[in-house]
Formats: C-alpha cells, sequence, structure tokens
C-alpha cells in the first residue's frame, strides 16, 4: 500500500449519491481499499466519506495531491 493521506485503511463511500432509495435514502458508491467500485442502496454500513467538488473548465489545477505537494486551484475568485 502506498503511502498517502489518501489511503486511510477504511473503506469509504462517495460523497455525492447516484440517486435516492425511498426505503434507505441516499444511493452512494463503496470504494473499496484495492479501489473496487461497488453499486449500494444502502448508507447504513460504517464507512469513511470523501467529498467531491466540481470546477468549472475554465479552472487550473496544479500539483499532485499529496501532502507534500497539494492539489492548487487557480483561477478561482
Amino acid at each position: 500500500q502506498k503511502e498517502s493521506y489518501l489511503n486511510t485503511g477504511q473503506d469509504y463511500w462517495t460523497m455525492s449519491p447516484y440517486g435516492y432509495n425511498g426505503d434507505y435514502g441516499a444511493s452512494v458508491f463503496n470504494v473499496w481499499l484495492d479501489g473496487g467500485l461497488f453499486r449500494n442502496d444502502d448508507v447504513s454500513s460504517p464507512r469513511g466519506v470523501r467529498p467531491v467538488i466540481n470546477l468549472k473548465s475554465a479552472i487550473a489545477i496544479s500539483g499532485s495531491g499529496t501532502t507534500t505537494d497539494p492539489f492548487k486551484v487557480a483561477g478561482a475568485s
């Protein structure tokens, strides 16, 4: 396993749901430790969460996203 702040040793949900299930609420994707993706209709299991942001195409991003070279957003106002 690579050393990175992204590797928390925990499966996680994507923060943005892909839909809603009337019986269970938000329908999200699970991301397993090995990077596999699982479509899940139930958010009752304990997992971490990773935020998702959307940027306009005119926004420039630099950096690799590591602790020593974090992402930097340019052009945002």
